[in-house]
């Protein structure tokens, strides 16, 4: 049976075999409401490993935080052997706003990280997270999407450094099933920094995009959190072999002018340098610029708004190494 709590609670000290449901919560509000976020928490037959699973930390990236409420859903504590601490909606105000960032504050809270604890609605969210969340964890899993305008194919961001915690998440991705790995290249105030400081391996999802969840996405995402915990020996048995694995880099290309948008490569395209990538036209249709791939690379994510402002990012296109 769920019991509804408003407070933090002592993991370690539940009992085996059993489920909870409860709200963190964070800072009382203007108008009055509390600001809090949704945990979920299966014990099963020990209380070690730990997975935590953060979703919905972009409030316009549904993919993670519907896959994660279907498998607390379809869970069996008494098929646990470890702990799961699942986080479906971890920035409730943007996830009303249907929005990237929070607007409570207009910050992302990807960037926000390790938080405040006197700060603002996001850095104290970020706060909490990180100090009742990430405290105590064997390995944190983020869920993401690309953003609300474009898609991305499916891969997994982990830290790169020749250190236990990088050799470990890059471990992880592997046996999770991810056939696409790019290392590091976070910018500053990304949850899975503020894990690698804590010594905590992590693995930072993109699967989907453009504000929406399909089957397939929520399957696959479901699929790949069943491989890790049995990798972590949080569920029995071994996860399938993954020998496809690529490497990749990182690169953005941003719009040099603003205009209408052309793409003239698809998603999952591999190019070469200097390829055309796509033209921006005004709104005649008389085109302005040419956008040419710096670098040979995949094309990992793409702009599918056609309305584009100079600096927009246009695509992602990710180097293999």
């Amino acid at each position: 049976m769920a019991t509804r709590l408003t407070g933090w609670i002592d993991v370690a000290a539940l009992p085996p075999a059993s489920r909870h449901s409860f709200d963190l919560s964070i800072a009382p509000l203007a108008d009055g409401s509390s600001l809090a976020i949704p945990i979920e928490v299966i014990v099963g037959s020990r209380p070690r490993p730990r997975l935590v699973a953060i979703a919905g930390i972009h409030g316009d990236e549904p993919e993670g935080m519907l896959a994660l409420l279907d498998f607390a859903e379809r869970c069996d504590p008494a098929t646990v052997l470890g702990t799961v601490v699942l986080v479906p909606v971890a920035n409730p105000p943007a996830f009303a706003a249907h929005q990237r960032r929070s607007p409570l504050d207009g910050l992302d809270l990807n960037r926000t990280f390790p938080g405040r604890p006197d700060g603002t609605p996001s850095e104290r969210l970020a706060h909490r997270l990180v100090h009742d969340l990430l405290a105590g964890a064997d390995l944190v899993f983020t869920l993401h999407s690309w953003y609300a305008t474009g898609m991305v194919v499916p891969h997994v961001e982990v830290p790169d450094g020749g250190d236990a915690v990088s050799r470990k998440s890059w471990e992880a991705a592997a046996a999770a099933g991810f056939t696409r790995i790019r290392g590091g290249g976070w910018q500053g105030g990304v949850l899975g920094l503020a894990a690698v400081a804590r010594g905590i391996p992590v693995l930072e999802a993109e699967i989907g995009g453009q504000g929406m969840s399909t089957p397939e996405n929520r399957a696959a995402y479901l699929d790949h959190l069943t491989r890790l915990l049995r990798h972590l020996r949080i569920l029995d048995g071994d996860p399938p072999p993954n020998r496809n694995v690529e490497t990749l880099g990182r690169g953005l290309v941003h719009a040099p002018v603003g205009g209408m948008l052309r793409l003239d490569v698809r998603l999952g395209d591999y190019v070469e340098t200097d390829a055309v990538l796509a033209s921006i036209t005004n709104l005649h249709g008389e085109r302005l610029t040419e956008v040419r791939a710096p670098h040979a690379g995949l094309v990992t994510a793409v702009r599918r708004f056609v309305s584009v402002n100079p600096g927009d990012l246009v695509l992602a296109l990710y180097p293999r190494l």
